[in-house]
Order: C-alpha cells, then structure tokens, then sequence
C-alpha cells in the first residue's frame, strides 16, 4: 500500500483524536469516579520509565508505514485505532476520574520529562488508558502482518513492547490498574471487531 495513503488516513486520525482530546480535557474538570485502590497505591513510582510511556507515537508510526505493508491489516488497524478513539473519548466524558498526581523534584531528565508529560497531559481522561488500548491494537497489527511471519522472534518483541508500555502507565501514575485491563480489552475488542469485519469486505481490501 503506497506511503502516501497511508500518511493521509493516519494525518486525519490523529488530526480528529487530537481536537477530541483536547476538547475534553478543557471541558471535563469533574472528578466523580474514584478507581484508586490499594493495590495501585502499592505501585512505584518510576519516571524512568517515562521514555518507554512515550515510544508509543514512533511504534505506531514505524509499524503502519513499515511493518503493515497489505491494504487489508492497514484498515484493520486504522479502524481499529478510530473505534478505540471514538469509544475513549466517551468514555472520558461518562466516566470523568483524575489520577492524584505524586510530587517530587525534579532532579533528572526523566523526572523532568515527567513533570512536561503531566503539564500536557492532564489526568482527567484515565478510564480506560488510550496508550495501553493503541499499544494492543498495534501489536495484533504486527502479529498479523507478513513481515512478522518471517521475522523470528518480532511478534515476542512487540508483545513485550506492548506488556512494558501498559505497566509504565501504572509506574508513571498516569492511570489506575482498571485504566489498564479496560485499555487492553477494548484494544483486542476493537481490533477483532474490526478483523472480522475486514472478512465481510474481503473484496475491497485486497
């Protein structure tokens, strides 16, 4: 599939989700559902791990423009991306809940780059985890495309990928453990959902 299609649909995606992100995140300052829980209050924090929360972005970019070569698993993993989108903004709307935020001084880069990341990103938009359900829906992507089935061992390396990025949500107090498993299952769901609906239209996608 030519890169420059490509870059249109993915331009366009992240153009809607950027407008409904920051819609909301102007517009939702209630704090009504609380999903704290003593095992998240157990979780370290770790802002080292801040550069694994932010390789999402280029993942995403290198596997749609380099791994996903067939015009099937693109749209599988576009609309996949566009139900998840759609369905997490809702959901930020009906279901408003801000992560406390740890204090500390910043006294290291990643503290530092921390400290940026909760600036840009607020906490008002927990429920479920946008990078956790694009991580997953990135790595049933690369499962399935044809260069992960003649590469040993990419399938086990995005897997892990995706594994690190969902713990780092939790490591950086940016999302509660139910943010977490919530992330994962609308990221499979949205992408089955998406895979099987490929199926019906197998003809348009070849």
């Amino acid at each position: 599939m030519p890169g420059h299609i490509k870059a249109k649909y993915i331009l366009l995606m992240g153009l809607v989700y950027l407008g409904l992100y920051t819609s909301i995140q102007a517009l939702v300052t209630a704090h009504e559902f609380d999903f704290l829980t003593r095992y998240d209050k157990l979780i370290p924090f770790l802002p080292e791990h801040i550069w694994l929360y932010h390789t999402i972005l280029p993942v995403i970019l290198l596997t749609m423009f380099i791994l996903v070569k067939t015009k099937r698993i693109f749209f599988i993993t576009f609309w996949a991306c566009a139900v998840s989108a759609v369905l997490l903004n809702i959901s930020y709307v009906c279901f408003p809940s801000f992560y406390p935020r740890p204090e500390f001084d910043i006294d290291s880069i990643s503290k530092a780059m921390v400290y940026i990341t909760y600036q840009i990103d607020g906490s008002n938009n927990t429920f479920p985890s946008g990078h956790v359900a694009f991580a997953w829906i990135i790595f049933f992507g690369a499962y399935f495309s044809d260069m992960a089935k003649n590469i040993s061992g990419l399938r086990c390396l995005y897997f892990l990928w995706a594994v690190g990025l969902s713990l780092s949500t939790l490591t950086l107090k940016q999302h509660y453990i139910v943010d977490v498993f919530s992330g994962i299952l609308l990221g499979a769901t949205s992408f089955y959902i998406s895979f099987y609906m490929a199926k019906l239209y197998a003809d348009h996608l070849n």
